[in-house]
């Protein structure tokens, strides 16, 4: 065959090949600001898009006496189920937009949806349904994650845990996510151990709200103005949740405001206190980090500059650093780990790691919501 020929058959066969298939991950943390999307490719390890939606405040509002208050009515649930999946829907034709792409392109989004109830090993509700994310996007939607890492005896979380090992790509390290609640991953001769060590964010973030009606310490300006009450944090350290073995998970229906007034005399001051829960979050992150081992820190936490200088200082023999250096902004890993096990999922493939969430086996994660006609 003429050279011209041959070049004539490669530009053919590239020109029929098909485009490349592209996934969304969508996901709403414990600290329930908003949802982060990504767009990512087919490796699971670029963004190629991102995108964040905060919640409006009257959803944010609904949300957190949804989660601090058992008590509702099924009607109420539902009208909150429906609000989250429309801003899960809205956060991926954003991301569309951004990139000029069809939805064609995209394969499936994983949704995590937002987390409004976990008792790990027993149940974990996620509301922001899929069914409604296909329709509003006309994309195959995977959600509801985790119940079957739970029907199979594990923990339902953390799931990331195998993102973040597929982000060292062979290398050791431990990433951490600093979200609502703090997750570690180790990645060590070749073993993965995962687990959730307490709070990151959620206790420093209510805590501001009700003394300075703030959502949240901006670098943890108002950390650093209060001393670190030795005899509070001690006695916190002592609570059994940080004493169990892994696995474990928690969240905030257990870490909550409630939980710290259990440990309070009523005579601290507010920023001492909120220094101290710094510190709580410190030593707690801590205590996961083997010597010397190189450290990915991702979550909205890295936002808080104290938190970090905090960490360094803990582990001095330690490289402390963001996910950014394995090539993921640090504030949507999380949701891309989700664009990725959507992908797993597709493919007949687990996203569980059983020596992480104590499952009984490896399983194939979340709900596959098909569309598959036309839009309304």
């Amino acid at each position: 065959m003429s050279p011209a020929l041959v070049a004539l058959a490669r530009n053919t066969k590239t020109a029929m090949a098909s485009p490349p298939n592209y996934y969304i991950g969508l996901m709403s943390g414990t600290s329930m600001d908003g949802v982060d999307g990504a767009v990512v490719d087919e490796l699971g390890r670029k963004i190629l898009a991102q995108s964040y939606l905060p919640y409006p405040d009257k959803l944010k509002q609904s949300l957190l006496k949804l989660t601090q208050d058992s008590t509702t009515s099924l009607a109420n649930l539902a009208k909150i189920d429906i609000e989250v999946a429309r801003c899960f829907a809205d956060v991926t034709n954003t991301l569309l937009q951004q990139l000029a792409l069809k939805t064609e392109s995209i394969k499936a989004i994983g949704s995590h949806g937002q987390t409004i109830f976990h008792q790990g090993g027993i149940y974990s509700m996620q509301i922001g349904h899929g069914a409604l994310i296909a329709e509003q996007t006309g994309i195959t939607t995977v959600a509801d994650f985790r119940m079957q890492d739970v029907a199979a005896g594990g923990q339902g979380a953390p799931l990331t845990p195998l993102y973040h090992q597929h982000l060292l790509d062979g290398k050791e390290g431990v990433v951490i996510n600093l979200g609502g609640i703090a997750n570690t991953t180790i990645v060590k001769n070749n073993q993965v151990i995962g687990f959730d060590t307490g709070p990151a964010n959620t206790l420093l973030d209510n805590w501001i709200k009700r003394h300075k009606n703030l959502d949240y310490d901006r670098d943890g300006l108002w950390s650093r103005t209060g001393l670190v009450d030795k005899t509070l944090l001690k006695t916190m350290l002592a609570n059994d949740y940080f004493q169990q073995p892994s696995p474990k998970s928690t969240g905030p229906e257990y870490f909550n405001l409630n939980w710290l007034a259990h440990y309070l005399s009523g005579n601290e001051s507010p920023e001492d206190v909120q220094r101290t829960l710094i510190e709580l979050t410190v030593m707690s992150v801590s205590a996961s980090i083997p010597t010397g081992a190189d450290v990915y820190l991702c979550g909205g936490g890295t936002h808080n500059l104290f938190l970090l200088e905090r960490l360094s200082h803990q582990n001095p023999n330690s490289k402390v650093t963001l996910t950014n250096d394995l090539g993921v902004s640090a504030d949507y890993v999380e949701a891309a780990a989700f664009g990725f096990f959507a992908q797993k999922t597709l493919a007949g493939l687990s996203s569980n790691l059983p020596s992480v969430t104590g499952a009984c086996g490896t399983r194939i994660l979340g709900g596959i919501y098909q569309h598959t006609g036309k839009g309304c």
